[in-house]
Parts: C-alpha cells; structure tokens; sequence
C-alpha cells in the first residue's frame, strides 16, 4: 500500500499523480468511460479536458471517439458504440 501510494507521487506513468488526483477530486466532473475503463472528465467551464487510464498511462488506449472528444474536435461526448453482426450473403457471385 504504501509503495503504491509513493509511486502515485513520484511517478506519473504509472497511474494518476497526486496533483492529478486532487484537481479532479476539486473541480473535476465525471462525463463518461470508455470501453477500456478509461474515465474522462472536464471541469466545470469547459476549458480543460484530462483521461485517467484505467491501468498503465499510454495514450493509444483512448478509442478514436474519444480522442475526438479530448482534443475539442467533438463538442458532445461520444454515445456508446454499439456493434451489429453483418452476415454475409452465402450465395456465391456470378
């Protein structure tokens, strides 16, 4: 526990960093998690937008929606993809 908590202050590419932690605890508001477990917040005026990895930080973990999302290319947050089963025709072409 306390070696977790020690990394969380000296290491940032481990999880969120104590500052990181407070500021979202403060001024935060939660607006969605994607389907890695990624959670994405924004404060209250809009002006800055941040990701808590769910795991090791790595920057391609964040879906294409959301990276529209995080870098205010996309005003609204993404809905939850939902992925239909295409079935493909069994006769063969001509």
């Amino acid at each position: 526990m306390l070696i977790n908590f020690l990394k969380s202050i000296f290491t940032w590419w481990n999880t969120q960093t104590v500052g990181t932690f407070l500021f979202t605890l403060f001024s935060g508001k939660l607006v969605g998690v994607d389907q890695f477990g990624n959670r994405y917040h924004q404060n209250k005026d809009d002006s800055k937008r941040w990701v808590i990895y769910n795991g090791d930080v790595d920057s391609s973990r964040i879906p294409p929606e959301w990276h529209l999302w995080i870098h205010k290319t996309s005003l609204s947050t993404p809905d939850p993809v939902s992925y239909t089963h295409l079935t493909l025709p069994t006769t063969p072409y001509v």
